[in-house]
């Protein structure tokens, strides 16, 4: 072996050994910065907690108005609840489902298409 192939050994065994080292401080580093991100929501909350502690009580709202209940979807008949819909050869794809989803939408309810098939 020539000085100069031992000499190019050296500095590749050096370079690597260079380069895995920069990899594991790098990835130690990660780690370390990883592990304290659970510190970040306690941080946050005590952060919250300080502020509302600060502020001045504040009297109590007077009590809203109960909202309307909401209405109440007829199922019986008449209400298409459980009426499956089928569209004939002449209406396009695209086309059937804007009319069911206006339906549904006019009608009200739980409404959901499952497939739109051409029938034969």
């Amino acid at each position: 072996m020539t000085l100069l192939a031992a000499s190019n050994i050296t500095e590749a065994i050096t370079n690597s050994v260079v380069g895995l080292g920069t990899v594991f401080v790098i990835l130690a580093f990660l780690i370390l910065i990883i592990s304290l991100f659970k510190y970040v929501n306690q941080w946050d909350t005590n952060r919250q907690a300080k502020a509302e502690a600060k502020k001045p009580a504040a009297p109590a709202p007077a009590p809203a108005a109960a909202p309307a209940p909401a209405a109440a979807v007829p199922v019986g008949p008449g209400t298409m609840a459980s009426a499956k819909v089928t569209i004939s050869d002449e209406v396009e794809g695209p086309v059937a489902a804007a009319i069911l989803a206006a339906v549904a939408e006019t009608c009200g309810g739980n409404f959901k298409v499952t497939s739109i098939k051409k029938s034969k």
